[in-house]
């Protein structure tokens, strides 16, 4: 988002703003990482570990933001602030409290003013806790720098291994046409179809340990890796150090993005191969079908840029645009004239309309994807009670 100033904030003040308390309240979870932004010079970028909380401040604005705690009136976080050299009176705080509060970087009492969860980029409100239900979070240094220690030629072996499962996946579709399909249906029935479900859950660890292999192998470090699910549908993430992370190439982020759909399309490969190989209706040709959607899934629907997968952050990463699609539904909501926080600097031309196709394609990319998923259960549901 645009880095906010003070004096541009329009807000209308609250009266006897020296003597109010400041309700908002600066998250000590939140993460900062200095950076530097080719068009604004030195920024601060804050991220939340725990939604898709993405913001940037200049050095000055995030020193003010760090003062709100949630206690303290206004007059005496200007007195802090002037002890450390920042001039902002209470009236200037009162606003600036205002607009810290619409962009969700301060919190009331605990809670976030916009509570997004990070798989869609929504706010789900009071429905937030049915709608993703999150499994664990581990931390995977330790294993993965255990895995780097092994001897190069191993390493690269494995990895040429895996590089030939994932380039055989797409051929070995196109050699198949329509039989795979046609087996996936047929053996896709009844209690498979929740085995299916679980594999896909547990093919997670797959995903996200390509990511995270390759950033510690491009020296990131990486953060943790956690595992959830959302509408029903198996979701994992990778979380790497910020600084770490703006601190490569735009090659090696691609890199690592990329990363775990190419380990799932490396299964998917496995899982054909075992498909061709096993006589059908046996249980390595089940293992194969199995595999070889669960890998399907993972490298293509995590490339679907209406979700916040690897598609999206590839999207964001070759913009140089954090919080994406929060940007594009505000210019959406004010281009239909419906309130939407106030710009603090124009939109570059051209900028519009790429945030309106960001929008419009998130709320059919949707759409779509409920549809299917609701068709999908409805024939789970009657293939089990058959």
């Amino acid at each position: 988002m645009s880095a906010l100033t003070a004096p541009e904030i329009d807000t209308t003040p609250p009266s006897g703003a020296e003597t109010m308390v400041a309700r908002g309240r600066f998250p000590v979870r939140f993460e900062h990482a200095e950076i530097t932004d080719p068009a604004r010079g030195r920024r601060i970028e804050i991220t939340d570990p725990t939604g898709d909380g993405h913001w940037l401040l200049g050095p000055a604005e995030f020193e003010v933001a760090r003062v709100f705690d949630g206690q303290s009136s206004f007059a005496v976080l200007s007195a802090r602030l002037a002890a450390r050299g920042i001039r902002a009176d209470a009236v200037k705080l009162a606003q600036f409290e205002t607009r810290l509060l619409s962009l969700g970087l301060l919190e009331i009492d605990g809670r976030g003013h916009r509570a997004r969860d990070p798989f869609t980029g929504f706010d789900f409100a009071l429905l937030h806790h049915l709608v993703i239900q999150r499994l664990g979070v581990i931390r995977p240094e330790p294993v993965l720098d255990r895995l780097l220690a092994w001897p190069r030629a191993l390493r690269m072996g494995l990895l040429g291994l895996s590089a030939l499962a994932a380039l055989a996946a797409p051929v070995l579709l196109v050699t198949m046409g329509s039989t795979f399909l046609d087996q996936a249906s047929a053996t896709l029935t009844g209690w498979m179809l929740p085995l299916l479900y679980l594999v896909t859950l547990a093919s997670g660890f797959l995903h996200e340990g390509g990511h995270a292999l390759a950033c510690r192998a491009l020296g990131v470090k990486v953060r943790e890796t956690g595992f959830a699910i959302y509408f029903l549908m198996p979701f994992a993430w990778t979380r790497p150090d910020r600084r770490d992370w703006e601190a490569l190439a735009m090659g090696p982020r691609m890199v690592a993005i990329l990363a775990g759909p190419f380990a799932s399309q490396a299964l998917a490969g496995l899982g054909l191969m075992l498909m061709l190989s096993a006589p059908m209706g046996s249980a390595p040709h089940a293992a194969g079908v199995i595999l070889a959607a669960t890998g399907l899934f993972g490298a293509t629907v995590t490339l679907l840029p209406f979700l916040n997968g690897d598609g999206y952050l590839m999207l964001v990463e070759v913009l140089r645009l954090p919080n994406l699609r929060r940007r594009a539904f505000d210019h959406l909501r004010r281009s239909v004239g419906l309130h939407a926080p106030a710009l603090s600097v124009p939109l570059p031309a051209g900028r519009g309309p790429l945030l309106l196709a960001v929008a419009f394609g998130t709320i059919l990319g949707w759409a779509g994807l409920w549809i299917g998923m609701a068709w999908w259960l409805g024939g789970m549901i009657l293939e089990l009670v058959r």
